[in-house]
């Protein structure tokens, strides 16, 4: 059997319900029970609910009760965005052999050229829509429309492409409706403008595709002409996925604009990134790391902006003529290539779809000089396959969604001897930009194109006279071989996380280390998962809970928590009966389990930190564990636990290759700060130590059975959350109609602002989730599911209560004090909003004006995601700095009843 020292696995993920009501000028979070993933539009859900109660006569009695069950229906959400990818200049040339797009060659914006403006149209509402596509989008600028192409055969001036850019259609006069685009896909646009006579250095060119106030994405339709904005496909239309009805949030519409400068170099390139990780390893059996096998996936992705800092327009991803498969030289693919590590053959390749998985046999040539071929191997042919690759046609549009399903997986062929096996790998990418200009990326790092950290391209491939930071050539000193040795390491670099966040130039290699256990060990770890890796350490892994926080919780106001229950494993992984250590000679181990402090020491005498700081778990913290009857309780105080009750925790003759499984409760102290508190914005870390004594000394078993050698010991944590969703409100004074806004209150902030009337006040909710993300393989993450944030304008009830009161009329003139700006309301995350009473309006009504806003989040916030949804209400005359009316005057007395002698 063999052990993992570093690796990642999609880890497993806890998804829980996150119910959040915000607290004006403040942070707040709420934990609730777990509910399914976000479901499609269409589908239905049962809830029942139950409580716990007491009665007041009768104290300490727990009374239960279970609700009725009630259904709803996720609603049709749709959605849309438009986003800027990138200028370049026509490509080809007319009947007269002259550029079509650099008129004069010069490779700078100047009168008579056409450039392309190029747009990325997606759906990201939760159903198959339709989009409306203007044959006029606004230009500002010495800039006009233009046709292409010779009579009879005129292209544009607005085309969009169904197939990435491979071909494309002209946009209709008056407008195109696209066939029906499934959530998460995209249609390109691109726009042909000429740069007209007069147009002057400097000046600028600008183009508009749709039309919403600051380019704003996925807002309410406000009809105009020039929206690029959804249409719902009918029910009786046959389309696949398609939700009955029509959109909750009804017909969305978005826009981006994109401009270029007279008389400047236009610097269009590819800004493309191809990313790796280890996702898999499987032990093959006892001889050590032979046989065992190990999976990589890798994506790809195109730049929709420009991070190197060189003032680039990104472009698209085109192709290589890629020698074997490549018909001819306008025979283009994308190729994505992976050298075999050394010490391993392959085992297996995936491709997604519309990929071609393609193979070479020797490493003698770069991988886009080498001669491919697409015939599968099969059987003991595996082991001859030195790279593989997947090629593609087409292009990829800057901005588009991250492309995955590549998966490569290979298997250890060193020799049984052999304990200790290293296999360095990198992935590569190769196509051209729209220009030709070359486009090389290795993985391991989050830059995109080989650009360096300082955001230099690869050495040796600007060589203009005047360097502009955008390659030219591909020198074959600019491109690795694939193939990492153990000397390539020292100027390759190595992707550390394996999360593709390396540093340095070029990539950075995918270090696996796997080596034989020894004789006597064992691993210790979440529930199931016990050879789970953190930080490229088997000891750091976790597993994060979080415990139930009152709806009530103020951030700063520490709580009482409710226990927390944790379930680990250990595996015995010792190969050897070792007499010495085993008195049965049979393998069995007798493992020991405490908890650590944070910050402390692994075991005594070693004084590696375990993880954080002793301070990180609060005095008074009370663990216990247990298996089958056993039960310890430690308290925890100044960095040291100490038994309170109970005995020691041993679980007996565990045999080799077996696992057991154990419990954790953590039960934090009152006075225990939320995790979302400012300064706090964290877990609280129980370190778990299990070690082999087979000898009831004491002390870890050595894996050798020697004295001084490698401790039979491993750590997990179990990592306890008070609240992990954290809620921050800001706001912000726009002048709009009224006064001019006092120094500093136009930037948002949580300090208290002073709007007049006239003036527009701008709220602003960031809610990121705090907690550990990732780091490794197998630990258990806290996804944050189905949140669902409450903005309500109606809770105060009393003058002074500190409730949300901005819906209301407090000053009592016969209008609420501030009125919803409609179309404002937006979420970062593309959220469905929702408007109560009923619509996005406004009013000076609690009926014809917005009194409360529902944020429903469809999607996961995964750890350490931060998103925003802000809104906006225009202050009314009287408002909340005006002056309360008069009160009325008394009603006359009323006048006496008649005397019924009268």
């Amino acid at each position: 059997m063999s052990q993992k020292k570093n690796f990642v696995k999609k880890g497993h993920i806890y998804r829980s319900l996150v119910a959040s009501a915000l607290i004006a000028n403040g942070v707040f979070q709420f934990i609730a029970p777990v509910l399914a993933e976000g479901t499609s539009g269409g589908e239905t859900i049962d809830n029942t609910a139950t409580a716990t109660y007491e009665d007041p006569n009768n104290p300490g009695e727990t009374i239960n009760a279970t609700s009725n069950t009630v259904q709803v229906t996720v609603a049709e959400i749709a959605g849309i965005t438009v986003t800027a990818s990138g200028t370049d200049f026509v490509d080809g040339v007319d009947g007269d052999g002259n550029p079509l797009g650099d008129a004069d060659g010069n490779e700078k914006i100047s009168v008579g050229d056409k450039l392309y403006y190029n747009y990325t149209v997606t759906n990201v509402g939760n159903d198959p829509t339709k989009f409306r596509i203007p044959d006029q989008p606004t230009i500002t600028g010495q800039g006009s429309l233009t046709q292409l192409g010779a009579p009879g055969d005129l292209k544009g001036p607005v085309e969009i492409s169904y197939d990435g850019g491979t071909t494309w259609e002209n946009v209709d006069a008056g407008g195109t409706t696209t066939t029906p685009i499934n959530p998460d896909q995209s249609v390109l646009v691109r726009v042909a403008v000429e740069v007209e006579p007069g147009a002057q250095p400097g000046e600028k060119i600008a183009v508009q595709l749709g039309d919403t106030p600051g380019d704003e994405q996925n807002i309410p339709r406000d009809s105009d002409g020039g929206d690029v904005f959804t249409i719902d496909n009918g029910d009786g239309d046959g389309v696949d996925g398609e939700v009955p009805g029509v959109p909750a949030n009804g017909t969305r519409e978005a826009s981006a604009t994109q401009e270029v400068t007279v008389d400047e170099e236009l610097k269009t390139y590819t800004l493309a990134k191809v990313l790796k990780v280890r996702t898999d390893h499987t032990v093959a059996g006892d001889d050590g790391p032979k046989d065992d096998t190990v999976t990589y996936e890798l994506s790809l992705e195109v730049e929709n902006t420009d991070p190197t800092g060189n003032g680039i327009s990104p472009a698209p991803l085109e192709g290589i003529e890629v020698p074997g498969i490549s018909a001819d030289a306008d025979d283009k693919r994308i190729l994505v290539s992976d050298a075999i590590p050394e010490g391993t053959q392959l085992e297996s390749v995936e491709a997604p779809s519309g990929w071609t998985v393609v193979y070479v046999n020797d490493l003698s040539q770069k991988a886009n000089q080498a001669t491919w071929t697409a015939t599968e191997p099969t059987g003991a042919a595996l082991a001859n396959v030195r790279r593989v690759g997947f090629v593609r046609t087409g292009t990829i549009a800057p901005g588009g969604p991250k492309l995955e399903g590549f998966k490569i997986t290979v298997k250890v062929n060193t020799p049984v001897e052999e304990n200790t096996v290293q296999i360095r790998n990198v992935a590569q990418l190769f196509g051209t930009s729209p220009s030709g200009a070359p486009v090389y990326d290795e993985s391991g790092d989050n830059n995109p194109s080989n650009y360096n950290d300082e955001g230099q391209p690869p050495a040796g491939t600007d060589t203009g006279d005047d360097p502009d930071g955008i390659p030219d050539i591909l020198p074959d000193s600019a491109v690795d071989d694939g193939l990492i040795t153990t000397a390539d390491l020292t100027d390759f670099g190595t992707d550390t996380q394996n999360n593709n966040s390396g540093e340095g130039a070029g990539g950075e290699a995918n270090v696996f280390t796997i080596t034989k256990l020894g004789a006597v060990s064992l691993l210790n770890g979440p529930e199931g998962k016990p050879e789970a890796v953190a930080e490229d350490d088997n000891n750091k892994d976790f597993t994060n809970k979080s415990s139930l926080v009152p709806a009530d919780s103020r951030p700063g106001v520490p709580i009482n928590p409710d226990g927390v229950s944790f379930t680990n494993t250990v595996l015995n992984t010792g190969q050897d009966p070792d007499p010495d250590n085993d008195a049965d000679g049979n393998g069995e181990a007798d493992i020991v389990l405490l908890p650590i402090a944070p910050g402390g020491p692994l075991s005594p005498g070693n004084t590696e930190n375990v993880v954080g700081e002793t301070t990180d778990l609060p005095n008074n913290t009370v663990v216990t564990l247990s298996y089958l009857e056993q039960k310890a309780t430690y308290i925890y105080a100044d960095g040291n636990f100490t038994l309170d009750s109970g005995e020691e925790i041993t679980i007996p003759d565990v045999p080799a290759g077996e696992t057991r499984n154990y419990g954790v409760e953590v039960n934090l102290p009152e006075g225990t700060n939320l995790s979302t508190d400012e300064g706090v914005e964290r877990g609280y870390p129980v370190p778990i130590r299990a070690y082999i004594d087979n000898n009831d000394d004491g002390v870890a078993d050595t894996e050798d059975g020697t004295p001084g050698g490698v401790p039979a010991q491993n750590v997990t944590i179990d990592r306890v959350y008070v609240g992990y969703l954290q809620m921050v409100k800001e706001t912000r004074v726009i002048k709009a109609d009224g006064p001019d806004v006092l120094d500093g209150e136009d930037q948002f902030s949580k300090e208290k602002k002073n709007p007049a009337p006239g003036n527009t006040l701008e709220y602003r909710i960031t809610y990121k989730n705090i907690s550990e993300p990732q780091s490794g393989t197998d630990n258990v993450t806290l996804n944050a599911s189905d949140i669902v944030i409450t903005e309500d304008g109606t809770l105060s009830t009393a003058e002074g209560d500190g409730k949300n009161n901005w819906a209301l009329d407090n000053d009592s003139n016969g209008e609420i004090d501030t009125s919803n700006i409609t179309g404002s309301a937006t979420d970062s995350g593309g959220a469905n909003i929702e408007f109560t009473p009923g619509a996005d309006q406004t009013g000076t009504t609690p009926d014809t004006d917005v009194t409360k806003y529902g944020v429903v989040v469809g999607d996961d916030v995964e750890p350490q995601e931060t998103r925003t949804f802000t809104f906006q209400r225009r202050i009314n005359g009287g408002g909340l700095t005006g002056d309360a009316n008069t009160a009325p005057a008394p009603a006359p007395a009323p006048e006496p009843a008649p005397d019924p002698a009268d």
